[in-house]
């Protein structure tokens, strides 16, 4: 079985991604699930956890940075907006 770096690639190219805690509460396409950094800030953090609550989703927090993963600096978190890589993210980081 792939790592979760593998099916957040995916998602990468595909464009089934919003990058940030503002894109993330402004977009208006169906999430399916959060991908925090653990490097994250309190702050972030706080934020993230009262947006999944509210909507309901997954939230995840990876074991690497999650800029190392994705390639794209200083990002802390993600949405997926695919369910099917939101599930397979969601086992791989989960177990």
């Amino acid at each position: 079985m792939a790592d979760a770096s593998v099916y957040l690639g995916f998602a990468v190219r595909s464009g089934k991604i919003v990058y940030g805690i503002d894109n993330i509460e402004r977009c208006r396409k169906r999430i399916y699930a959060l991908v925090l950094c653990r490097t994250a800030s309190g702050n972030l953090a706080d934020k993230a956890k009262r947006f999944a609550e509210r909507r309901d989703l997954p939230l995840v927090v990876t074991e690497e940075p999650l800029e190392d993963i994705i390639y794209k600096s200083n990002c802390k978190i993600i949405a997926l907006l695919d369910g099917n890589l939101a599930k397979a993210v969601t086992e791989v980081i989960g177990r």
